[in-house]
């Protein structure tokens, strides 16, 4: 069940898949007490839905900052390109 009245610079409320567009996301934890941390993922058949919910927790489109950002900190990011099956059948 989705909670309303979310806060404003809650991550669910910056990266709301009905705003944003639906993506298939996963985090795994790694690490140690030491050093650790989360792996994310996130699938989506079109780019720009990651992309405006990057935009959206930066506080790039209304202003307000995704308070999670106050805690974490991402070390790396990258974009990947992964072909339709259509597609790498037209390869033969």
């Amino acid at each position: 069940m989705e909670l309303e009245n979310k806060p404003a610079d809650s991550h669910v409320a910056r990266t709301d898949q009905d705003e944003y567009g639906k993506i298939f996301r996963r985090n795994m934890p790694y690490g140690n007490v030491g050093d650790h941390g989360t792996v994310f993922v996130g699938f989506s058949a079109d780019q720009k839905r990651l992309a405006r919910m990057l935009e959206s927790m930066a506080g790039l489109i209304d202003g307000t900052r995704d308070a999670l950002t106050r805690y974490t900190e991402p070390l790396t990011g990258s974009y990947y390109f992964v072909p339709s099956v259509e597609s790498l059948r037209q390869l033969r």
